[in-house]
């Protein structure tokens, strides 16, 4: 199997994203042959941006951290079939995606919602924002934004997450979801209009 040398972008245990090393390629590469520590590796650098990712799916904590690990089982499974030439996130990204859907779709046939599990659990995201308001107009702002997210489209939903709440580029969202850069910039035009008129603010 070729690996390709070039640095890449990792995500720290913190969300942000460190600094590429030369040892990346490395680690996926032994990762793809089987060793257990080097996938280790992966989980660390990975787990919180994919905790956010599976909450913006599934509106709840505790399931979300069980979504993510079970992602990340999968994706352990997977990986002798992973092309190390290739981003290793946006290949993370689908299998979490996958799996929170099938979860969805069996908690949809037990006739849950996910509206009460977003308002339940508050909007986590927007705790990461640094604004000078108190706690109960920051409660209010996120109880706002939870209900105006619940009124969108599935497409318009995941595209906000990744691109606000999540902090990837462009380039980024087009490689996790398979699409064109220019159909992410328009998406995400049309998701933040969505976003605006649910909230009943006037567009920009």
């Amino acid at each position: 199997m070729s690996v390709n040398k070039r640095p890449h972008r990792v995500y720290s245990t913190n969300g942000t994203m460190d600094t590429p090393t030369s040892d990346d390629a490395e680690v996926l590469l032994r990762a793809c042959e089987g060793d257990r520590n080097a996938f280790g590796a992966l989980v660390k650098a990975y787990e919180r941006r994919a905790y956010a990712v599976a909450y913006g799916f599934v509106h709840n904590r505790d399931d979300a951290l069980e979504l993510a690990q079970e992602a990340f089982a999968r994706a352990y499974r997977a990986m002798p079939r992973f092309d190390a030439e290739l981003p290793f996130y946006p290949w993370l990204y689908r299998i979490i995606k996958n799996t929170c859907i099938n979860h969805l779709k069996k908690r949809k046939r037990r006739g849950e919602t996910s509206l009460d599990g977003l308002l339940a659990a508050g909007f986590d995201a927007a705790q990461a924002v640094q604004n000078p308001v108190t706690d109960a107009q920051l409660g209010d702002v996120r109880s706002a934004i939870a209900l105006a997210m619940a009124t969108l489209s599935s497409n318009h939903r995941e595209i906000l997450m990744m691109r606000h709440f999540q902090d990837l580029s462009y380039t980024e969202i087009a490689q996790c979801l398979d699409v064109p850069k220019g159909t992410v910039m328009s998406r995400l035009h049309a998701a933040r209009i969505a976003l605006r008129n649910a909230l009943g603010k006037p567009p920009d």
